[in-house]
């Protein structure tokens, strides 16, 4: 319950910054994963991108190594051809293969990788000293050149799998990395096993069936990754931006291969005699394989670009998503913040408050105060009406005031009167003149209980009934209750049964009015019991209190009324035709006199079976029995 109270008491803006920030949460939670999610799309676009230059890099050497095998062969095989050409080509690879070492020293490879590529390194090396000596064949040189192409495709392979170039979420772009790092590498290198089958061939002038038949299974070896390389770009070209000018570039190539393998048929593979030079064999194969690793390079390029264009769509993304939040969160700021101040003017101040306020007036407490600087607001009205009813309050508390003195004078003198005709003072009256007489005493000694109650009240009210407050014994003050209602309880037929007497019992209390409660409380048993019932009186004595129950067997009180028995003018019964009389003052003014003297009142009542009426009273010295 306390919880409960202190969340009431937050103020609502408070609340509603909670709401607002609870708001943001729920946003930000998915926001935050997709933050996460784009950034690692942006961490995998970066990595692949690092493997780029790499790719570059081996594809030079592949490019290189593939022209030397080419050259080695022929410098094997024809005495005449000039050391310089092969020499040249070699020097060019060592050049591609220092750039990479370069590479190596401005990025650090992986271990794995530089490891691997220092036995790429340690194979050419041994192969070129082969071939510059003289210590192989041609076939031999090929076949050492082959594997160490072999070996550098399975390190350009590694790359790709490294840097996830091979991965790669865009089908864009992966299929222009499938189609230009792992397809066309492996088509060059048929085609230049084709070439140097067709310049060995050429230079020799003649062919056997069986090695036809290698040319001719090299050649549709091609043909079948060709048509996998045209479907891999055709992808390619249809999925990214510029993808016109990824196809139109390899139809050049596309053309050019067509170009060599008709020139293969036709010159090597169909030709009864071998008898086309073989330079210029190997000089149509050179430009065209050129043409592809130019490609090779051109892709790369595009799939570079392709990849920032990727990075910066993810980052447009992520900053749209992230002003789209900026603006959900400024417009629901907005909002609260205009629906609480519209709110706030309407009320006056927090609601709790406003809650309190109406709960003080509707319990009675007119003298809550009240804050407010709105004047049109729900405060400055409750609190004007607040302000007309103290007034009404006041202008029927000094009404009543008036009327009960006004009244109480004449009231006193017709009663005394009225006495005087009835005791026969005055002389003898008949019979009937008698019965009008009393008729008339007992409703004017009504109205002056009625006065005196309202006078009491009103007093209370205005907080000005004063206590005589005395520790004296607490049995006497019953006794004489007792006593000033025993005869009018033998008139409602009924009798007073004292219970258990405590006769050394010390209170401190205004006799006088503990008197008035008792005699309120016997009154209204007496009033409330069927004839020949008992009302009883009891004192129920603790340790330092004392509890003055006085217990009835009536009718008992309604369940809906129990809220409001100690209510100004509060009655069970209150239509014109009831059967019992009073004024329904007498409970609330016991009320306010037993809490004037610090004690506590109650009662417990069933209906069909009574009503038990208590006062709790503290006892000056505690009780030892």
């Amino acid at each position: 319950m306390k919880l409960v109270t202190r969340l009431r008491r937050i103020a609502l803006w408070k609340k509603f910054a909670c709401l607002g920030l609870l708001c943001l949460a729920v946003i930000a939670m998915p926001t935050a994963l997709y933050w996460n999610e784009v950034n690692k799309s942006l961490a995998f676009a970066a990595k692949e991108q690092e493997g780029l230059p790499q790719a570059h890099l081996m594809l030079n050497i592949i490019q290189r190594t593939q022209q030397h095998r080419g050259l080695s062969a022929r410098y094997l095989q024809d005495e005449s051809m000039p050391k310089n050409e092969r020499r040249s080509k070699a020097e060019e690879l060592e050049a591609a293969i220092f750039a990479y070492e370069v590479y190596f020293d401005k990025h650090p490879p992986n271990p794995l990788h530089s490891e691997a590529f220092a036995q790429l390194v340690a194979k050419w090396h041994e192969v070129h000293r082969k071939v510059s000596q003289k210590e192989v064949d041609p076939r031999e040189s090929f076949t050492l050149h082959s594997a160490l192409i072999y070996a550098q495709l399975q390190f350009l392979q590694s790359i790709l799998d490294f840097y996830q170039l091979s991965l790669d979420p865009g089908a864009d772009g992966y299929f222009l990395i499938e189609a230009s790092l792992m397809r066309l590498p492996e088509l060059t290198e048929t085609l230049g096993k084709i070439r140097a089958s067709g310049v060995d061939l050429l230079t020799k002038g003649k062919a056997t069936a069986e090695e036809r038949m290698q040319v001719r299974s090299l050649v549709l070896m091609s043909q079948t990754q060709m048509g996998m390389l045209n479907a891999g770009i055709k992808k390619a070209a249809a999925g990214v931006r510029g993808g016109e000018l990824i196809a139109q570039n390899y139809l050049a190539i596309n053309t050019q291969y067509q170009k060599i393998i008709e020139l293969t048929a036709r010159q090597v593979v169909d030709a009864e005699t071998l008898s086309y030079p073989p330079e210029e064999f190997y000089a149509a194969f050179t430009f065209g394989l050129n043409s592809y690793f130019s490609y090779a390079h051109f892709a790369i390029d595009r799939l570079d670009g392709i990849l920032n264009d990727r990075k910066l769509a993810s980052k447009n993304s992520m900053f749209a998503l992230l002003s789209y939040v900026l603006l959900l969160t400024l417009i629901v700021a907005f909002v609260c913040i205009t629906f609480i101040r519209k709110l706030l003017l309407q009320l006056g101040g927090e609601p709790y408050y406003a809650t309190e306020v109406v709960q003080a007036i509707t319990r009675g407490d007119l003298d809550y105060h009240i804050e407010t600087v709105h004047n049109d607001s729900l405060l400055a009205n409750v609190k004007r009406m607040r302000e007309q009813l103290k007034e009404n309050d006041r202008l029927k508390s000094e009404f009543v005031s008036t009327v009960s003195h006004e009244l109480r004078t004449p009231l006193t003198a017709v009663g005394g009167a009225l006495s005087l005709a009835i005791s026969g003072q005055l002389g003898a009256l008949p019979e009937p003149a008698l019965k009008l007489l009393d008729i008339a005493q007992k409703n004017s000694q009504r109205l002056a209980e009625l006065i005196n109650d309202l006078l009491d009240i009103d007093k209370l009210s205005a907080g000005k009934l004063a206590l005589d407050l005395e520790v004296q014994l607490l049995m006497p003050i019953v006794d004489d209750a007792i006593s000033a209602m025993t005869s009018y309880a033998q008139k409602c037929g009924v009798h007073i049964v004292l219970g258990v007497r405590y006769e050394y019992l010390l209170v401190k209390v205004d006799a006088r009015r503990l008197h008035q409660v008792l005699v309120n409380f016997l009154s209204n048993a007496a009033k409330f019991s069927p004839r020949g019932e008992e009302v009883i009186i009891n004192l129920d004595v603790s340790v330092d209190k004392v509890k003055i129950e006085v217990i009835d067997h009536g009718q008992g009180i309604p369940e809906s009324f129990h809220g409001r028995i100690f209510q100004k003018f509060s009655q069970a019964d209150s239509s014109d035709s009831r059967a019992i009389g009073g004024t329904g003052l007498g409970l609330a003014i016991s009320k306010e006199l037993v809490e004037k003297m610090n004690g506590t009142i109650g009662f417990v009542s069933t209906e069909g079976v009574g009503s038990r009426f208590y006062v709790v009273l503290p006892l000056e010295e505690a009780n030892s029995d």
